[in-house]
């Protein structure tokens, strides 16, 4: 339970990662931790809960970083996941897996990427703290940095249950796009709410611009970004 009512939250993890040459992005490592355990452990520190993270395309390598995380939670029901069987459908899809495995009586859920490498608790408890005070007939918050739109984005019932009624690929953005008088944009000063890594060359950028390193489990903590896009063994 949060502050700011009950909170619970969908973490996107279903992404085939092709740009980054079909690797599970979220598994990429910042001082020794997966990004998706430094996205959860940060939403979690917030008592943000249920957090499910929605799987796809690469699942089986997930869900042991997953499992992990969840044994070593006071209560481990905190951390669930759902698997979107059609990953490739859009984004929209996997937000509404992750939607239907939320207890319905939550009074906001938040939404964050697997592979935000920034990310930080107290980037979390701004969008909650400007979530508790946003004005009447809001319905759906979004950090933005510089102009650009970033995560995790808080949404209420009305938002749910209109994304929940939409298919295919349709999710939050194309509801924000019909109703901007009902988005409140929360200017924040830095970059972290809007960093994410889609390709060998985002690694790089990532180093350079904001001095953090990120290496694949395999690499024996080497920063890994020479890698071209392609599959694996092609």
């Amino acid at each position: 339970m949060s502050a700011v009512g009950a909170v619970g939250a969908v973490v996107m993890a279903a992404g085939a990662g092709r740009r980054m040459g079909y690797r599970p992005k979220s598994l990429l490592r910042r001082d020794g931790r997966p990004l998706i355990e430094r996205v959860l452990r940060a939403l979690l520190d917030k008592d943000v809960a249920p957090v499910v993270v929605v799987l796809g395309h690469h699942a089986a390598a997930i869900e042991p970083v997953l499992r992990g995380i969840q044994d070593s939670l006071p209560d481990g029901r905190a951390l669930q996941w759902v698997l979107n069987p059609t990953p490739d459908e859009g984004q929209g899809g996997s937000l509404r897996t992750g939607l239907a495995a939320l207890p319905p009586d939550l009074d906001a859920v938040l939404v964050a990427l697997a592979d935000q490498p920034l990310l930080e608790p107290a980037d979390v408890a701004a969008v909650l703290s400007a979530w508790a005070e946003h004005a009447p007939g809001i319905d759906l918050l979004v950090p933005q940095f510089d102009g650009q739109p970033g995560h995790p984005i808080v949404f209420g019932r009305a938002v749910r249950a209109a994304v929940m009624q939409t298919s295919g690929a349709a999710g939050v953005r194309e509801w924000r796009r019909a109703h901007p008088d009902r988005v409140q944009a929360l200017p924040v000063p830095h970059a972290r709410h809007v960093v994410d890594v889609d390709a060998p060359e985002d690694l790089l950028a990532v180093a350079r611009t904001h001095g953090v390193r990120l290496c694949w489990p395999d690499s024996d903590g080497r920063e890994e970004v020479s890698r071209p896009p392609g599959r694996p063994g092609s």
